[in-house]
């Protein structure tokens, strides 16, 4: 027979883990209302900016997408809260003629979304940085004028000289290069899927090998909204989105681990196709980059010589490249062996600009400095520069203007 006892403690015992999960569950509850919460905030749009929101990007017949004349829209993400606004000729920053003014020399600054800085204020953009510094210091009278749009590669960025940069009749150009560029370069399709111009080469000759390029039925290029795509939920819920994406770069161990139990999404270590350049595989395939990419910067040579300026290439390093506890993240997510090497991009980039006289602008040690030492150059889950990113890249940038001959004249 039980004593009244022993059914007492059950009874206490049943009592207490029925209190302990209906704590669990409140506290689940109030987790995933919280997040929810904090995801319906970034993504919820601001009624006066929606209403006032203008296209930033449309198709192009030759260079697949660019920006509207006029567009304006505000890009907000947990790090920055920015307001995009499109001069009259389709481009970020002041509405310059094309027509040079007596006594002024310009900078043109080619490039993707590093050099369109959709990611920080106007007055933060290494454009902007760039002109003020020029114009405070010994070489003054300079216009910079950012011929930059996000997720374009060299290709497109060669293209959109031939038909509108040089229009600007620039002094100096600044092609800005980060490493995704070798990829694209060799593709068809932009980072986001998109039809764009691409070349090949044939006998030593740069060759298009695209076809006409068409609207995309499916209304791509969508780049009315760059950056980090929309939460979607992991089985089910929010917060476990939300801590599947802070861990799966932050702490991959962890990451596998949560995935093991459930709890997060597992993802492939498979490096992305981008990171090619750096390991010992695809041998084929990198070449093909390369190559590609070696015709393209001769061809943008010869063509920015031809209308009288001076071509110059500022490297753009991936954070990993400046920051070696990332890189062992990286390597750690990717599960990248010794023969990975973060450098080798930049150094194979050094020895093609080196073979047809083209300077490499390489802002990697000052960029080193700032993320060993605070504050950091990058954002922490964007991929790109903040502030004072673009300020060093504009630093690095006014060096190179200041020492050319333009500025002795």
């Amino acid at each position: 027979m039980v004593s009244s006892s022993l059914v007492s403690r059950l009874r206490s015992l049943l009592i207490n883990l029925g209190l302990v999960l209906f704590s669990v569950a409140v506290c689940t509850l109030v987790v995933e209302a919280a997040a929810r919460l904090y995801a319906g905030r970034l993504a919820r749009p601001d009624p006066a900016a929606a209403a006032a929101a203008r296209p930033i990007s449309r198709f192009h017949p030759t260079l697949g997408w660019d920006k509207p004349p006029h567009g304006e829209a505000r890009v907000r993400r947990a790090e920055f809260d920015i307001l995009i606004q499109i001069n009259a000729r389709g481009l970020r920053g002041p509405d310059y003629d094309y027509a040079k003014p007596a006594g002024v020399r310009r900078v043109l600054i080619l490039g993707d979304s590093f050099a369109e800085g959709y990611y920080v204020d106007e007055a933060d953009t290494a454009r902007a940085v760039l002109e003020a510094r020029l114009n405070a210091g010994a070489c003054r009278g300079w216009q910079v004028v950012n011929g930059g749009t996000i997720a374009y590669s060299t290709d497109q960025e060669y293209l959109f000289f031939r038909e509108e940069g040089h229009r600007y009749a620039p002094d100096l150009v600044t092609l800005l290069f980060y490493h995704n560029d070798l990829l694209y370069n060799a593709s068809p399709r932009g980072p986001g899927g998109e039809a764009k111009p691409f070349f090949g080469v044939e006998d030593g000759r740069l060759v298009a090998r695209h076809a006409a390029l068409t609207p995309d039925p499916e209304g791509a290029p969508n780049r009315q909204n760059p950056g980090r795509a929309p939460l979607q939920p992991w089985r089910g819920s929010i917060a476990l989105r939300l801590l599947s994406n802070r861990t799966v770069d932050a702490s991959p161990g962890l990451h596998r681990a949560l995935a093991a139990l459930g709890l997060v999404q597992p993802v492939s270590s498979d490096p992305p196709r981008e990171f090619w350049p750096y390991g010992p595989g695809h041998g084929r395939e990198v070449e093909e980059m390369w190559t590609t990419t070696g015709a393209l910067l001769r061809a943008l040579q010869q063509d920015v010589e031809a209308h009288g300026a001076r071509l110059a290439v500022l490297y753009v390093p991936a954070r990993f490249e400046v920051n070696p506890p990332v890189w062992q993240t990286t390597r750690e997510r990717f599960k990248l062996g010794k023969r990975w090497d973060p450098y080798v991009v930049v150094d194979r980039l050094r020895a093609e600009l080196d073979a047809i006289g083209v300077p490499l602008l390489d802002p990697r040690d000052a960029l080193a400095r700032t993320e060993a030492s605070g504050p950091p150059a990058y954002y922490t889950r964007d991929v790109h520069w903040n502030a004072v990113g673009n300020r060093i890249a504009a630093e690095e940038l006014q060096r190179f203007v200041e020492a050319q001959p333009v500025c002795r004249r």
